[in-house]
């Protein structure tokens, strides 16, 4: 069957498999796949991205907001390329399609340019690896597709993540009749009929049958958290705390400033938690999770499960609501944790006033202050900034990168969320409404090449390059305790000198300079359109972490 109808009725087996994004990357071997997406045989948004591993990290940003994507690449290093973007979907259960075309078996392993052993490249990254060699269209073509879309869904009963489907197409890879005069393609008969899977739901179990009584109990939400974890901490009166991309903050309830609160001395008189999603913001929420006198109980569909000390007491995949009258002593201890959240808020604010008013936790407040739409945190500094100085995200959507926390593809992602979300295309978003991603500016360097997606998608997207002159995250931690300042900059800071109003301009990127929170808030609060990146100059201040962290102590 000629290579265009073979991409052609897989783009429409997947179209009606309900995935709703294509990122097509250019290459001669995919070029089947853009054939087929010019002659219509995708309903949904298809676009060409240049950069693979940009394509990879736009996927992970629609996924987040609940879309389907698929990537198309062309054989070779273009499949290595979506290594760091399959990881972290993989880890953050992500779902997302890799369509890697590559050469037929007799063009492997003889010497054939850009063929190479990419069936199966990802390994246990991803949840289903197929090998589609050149075949019709067919019931057992879309048998394969149903299933891979399937894996990556976690249907009927499993994890979702990244699924590759490695497709073998033979020459020719043109279209083997050229477009009528009508400009009507004659394509592939087959109407594909691909079965409906549908995902187990977890069954919840009782609260009082695996919690039990609890003195001082706290629920702790990390990335993936349920949804119904605001309903547990009403019901049961433990305190919700939870990290800025856990997604509890969009259904309110949560109490602010975790970090500091299990590091003060209340935290020392926890005797139950309940975990949901992955928390991994924190050393003192683990070592809260490892203590051997605390009764942990952890809630999450899917393996592997979140117990990285091994102190769980149980693992349940849903929980109802507790049913039973909150007791007094839980009640008690609830109206403690409010209180100190409270002092410690009125602590934070007088240390932050204290000091330059130029940090990454300064920026972190302007930023909460002065916008409304979803934010895009950086992996690194940006999000601890949220985590311990920012008062409140009562319903705000937030994301980061947290599968793997690294700082591979942050700009990428955040167009794939404006993708996602609705932030991006001619129509102008109001006001305060726009997708902010803040950044460090190595996570900014590293996927620079990322603005060219944010101009050409249009995205409605300020991003905030917090240049603290390298990587600020290491002096946070032990590594700026251990080297002198001089070694320190030569091995873990790294700063680079880039003009990023140039930089900004190269890529036909709007530009902005805010020396000072005060000037970023204002900015932030103004009308704009399309993308626009704002250079935020700020001190390390590598003490005030633990210092924020600590105020209660």
């Amino acid at each position: 069957m000629p290579s265009v109808d073979t991409a052609s009725a897989i783009l429409e087996s997947l179209d009606t498999l309900g995935v709703t994004h294509v990122l097509y990357c250019p290459g001669s071997r995919s070029a089947p796949f853009a054939y087929a997406l010019e002659a219509g045989s995708f309903g949904g948004d298809a676009r060409a991205v240049l950069d693979e591993r940009g394509a990879g990290f736009a996927a992970v940003g629609l996924a987040r907001t609940g879309a389907l994507p698929a990537i198309v690449v062309t054989s070779g290093t273009a499949v290595a390329e979506l290594a760091p973007a399959v990881l972290e979907a993989s880890h953050a259960r992500l779902p997302l399609l890799v369509l890697s075309a590559d050469r037929p078996g007799e063009l492997r392993g003889v010497g054939a340019s850009q063929a190479t052993d990419q069936a199966g490249f990802f390994g246990t990254h991803v949840r289903a690896s197929i090998d589609l060699e050149p075949q019709e269209a067919s019931p057992s073509l879309v048998g394969h597709l149903t299933r891979a879309v399937a894996a990556a869904c976690g249907a009927p009963s499993g994890t979702p993540g990244p699924v590759q489907v490695n497709v073998a197409f033979r020459d020719p890879l043109t279209p083997v009749r050229p477009a009528s005069a009508s400009g009507n393609e004659a394509g592939a008969s087959f109407v594909p009929r691909p079965a409906q899977v549908v995902a187990a739901f977890p069954v919840p179990v009782r609260w009082e049958g695996v919690v039990g009584p609890a003195a001082a109990g706290l629920i702790v939400a990390g990335e993936g958290a349920s949804p119904f974890a605001r309903e547990w901490s009403e019901a049961s009166g433990f305190p919700l705390l939870a990290e800025p991309a856990s997604g509890a903050w969009s259904g309110g309830g949560v109490t602010p400033f975790e970090q500091t609160l299990v590091a003060s001395s209340l935290g020392r008189e926890v005797d139950a938690v309940v975990v949901t999603g992955r928390p991994t913001l924190s050393r003192p929420i683990q070592a809260l999770l490892a203590r051997p006198d605390v009764c942990v109980t952890v809630v999450d569909p899917h393996t592997p499960w979140v117990d990285v000390s091994g102190n769980a007491s149980v693992v349940v995949d849903d929980l109802k609501p507790a049913r039973e009258p909150i007791r007094a002593a839980q009640a008690e201890w609830a109206s403690r944790v409010r209180q100190a959240a409270c002092d410690a808020g009125e602590r934070i604010e007088s240390l932050l006033a204290a000091g330059s008013g130029r940090t990454m936790l300064d920026l972190a407040r302007a930023v909460a202050a002065s916008t409304s739409g979803p934010l895009v945190l950086g992996a690194s500094n940006p999000v601890r900034a949220f985590d311990l100085a920012v008062p409140t995200l009562e319903g705000r959507v937030v994301h980061s990168n947290r599968g793997q926390a690294g700082i591979d593809g942050t700009i990428a992602t955040a167009v794939g969320i404006c993708l996602g979300s609705g932030y991006a295309g001619e129509a102008l978003a109001p006001a305060r409404e726009r997708v902010t991603a803040v950044m460090g500016d190595l996570t900014a360097c590293h996927d620079a090449s990322s603005l060219a997606l944010a101009a050409a998608a249009r995205a409605h997207l300020d991003i905030v390059v917090a240049d603290d002159g390298g990587g600020g995250i290491f002096a946070t931690l032990e590594h700026g305790r251990a080297t002198s300042p001089e070694a320190y900059d030569r091995w873990f800071g790294l700063a680079q000198s880039v003009d990023y109003e140039a930089l900004a301009a190269a890529y036909g990127v709007a530009f902005a300079r805010a020396d000072e929170p005060q000037e970023l808030e204002s900015l932030l609060a103004q009308p704009a359109s399309g993308p626009r990146l704002i250079h935020a100059p700020i001190e390390r201040a590598a003490h005030l972490y633990a210092a924020v962290r600590d105020v209660l102590s």
